[in-house]
């Protein structure tokens, strides 16, 4: 894990959409249970089945198939993106399956995605059908109103709707403004609930055991990590990235193998309600 930098080379992040980014790495390749023949057959799906696929979609590949197919072929289809709009008020979840290199902070910190390290960036919750409809309307018009997030109230996903059907009926709505974090490395890393996936990430957790065990035996090879430094093999276990990121988010300029897990753990549980971004330096700092 020592090394005397912490930048980490190939690190490439970019904005895709309003709502979707790249962190380090990502292609079609990365989704589990994908193959070409599913995706032409979501391509022939009308809209109708689109609405219907949304709303049971249980895989982050089918979920992926919905949002491709519609940004594919419904982008000027005013009535079946009102009816997105009438599916933002349901809350109704799914535990999705197969879910590598999706990444959802607020997932993320609940358990229910495990960070790989890199990925694709997704601010609305696609466990929610909610979540989803949003996504996919976000992406057809390019026009931002606002997240569902994990922790979206009754009236805000209320509000959202009726922002979407103005919207589509031609009113003047204002769009959302994300907050800017001034001078960030990688922007996204860089909001509060990201910021807390992380340290949840770097915890103990036998599932990215096995997922570093698989990748040592997979590319490299190997049973186990290599002991000298600066193998790339290092890059098998997500911490190597995640603690890279979590020093450049307090403006570490070198690792520091004093700060593990529980050292993270504690600076979160302390702290959380003390951290201000510092514009100029772009990195957290304690408030006094």
């Amino acid at each position: 894990m020592k090394r005397k930098t912490l930048v980490i080379l190939l690190l490439i992040s970019f904005n895709i959409c309003h709502s979707q980014r790249l962190l380090t790495s990502w292609s079609q390749q990365n989704i589990e249970n994908y193959t070409k023949e599913m995706y032409d057959e979501a391509q022939k799906l009308s809209s109708s089945q689109l609405l219907e696929k949304n709303l049971k979609d249980q895989y982050w590949s089918e979920v992926f198939l919905t949002l491709n197919a519609s940004v594919n072929n419904y982008t000027k289809d005013i009535d079946y993106q009102k009816s997105l709009a009438q599916q933002i008020t349901n809350t109704s979840e799914t535990k999705l399956k197969g879910t590598s290199r999706l990444i959802i902070w607020d997932r993320i910190s609940s358990g229910d995605v495990l960070f790989e390290g890199k990925g694709l960036v997704f601010e609305n919750d696609l466990f929610l059908v909610a979540g989803r409809a949003n996504q996919i309307l976000q992406s057809l018009t390019k026009k931002n109103f606002g997240f569902v997030t994990i922790n979206s109230s009754k009236k805000e996903l209320e509000d959202l709707k009726d922002k979407w059907l103005d919207y589509l009926d031609n009113k003047s709505v204002e769009e959302y403004k994300p907050i800017k974090l001034g001078n960030s490395k990688i922007p996204e890393i860089s909001s509060l609930s990201a910021f807390k996936a992380l340290i949840i990430s770097v915890q103990p957790n036998s599932k990215k055991d096995q997922l570093t065990k698989s990748c040592l035996k997979k590319i490299y090879k190997l049973d186990e990590m290599p002991k000298e430094k600066g193998s790339s093999a290092m890059y098998c276990n997500p911490d190597t990235y995640t603690y890279s990121y979590l020093a450049m988010l307090i403006g570490d300029e070198k690792f520091d193998e004093t700060k593990n897990a529980d050292w993270w753990m504690k600076f979160w549980n302390d702290n959380q309600n003390k951290l201000t971004w510092n514009s100029t330096k772009g990195y957290y700092e304690v408030k006094k």
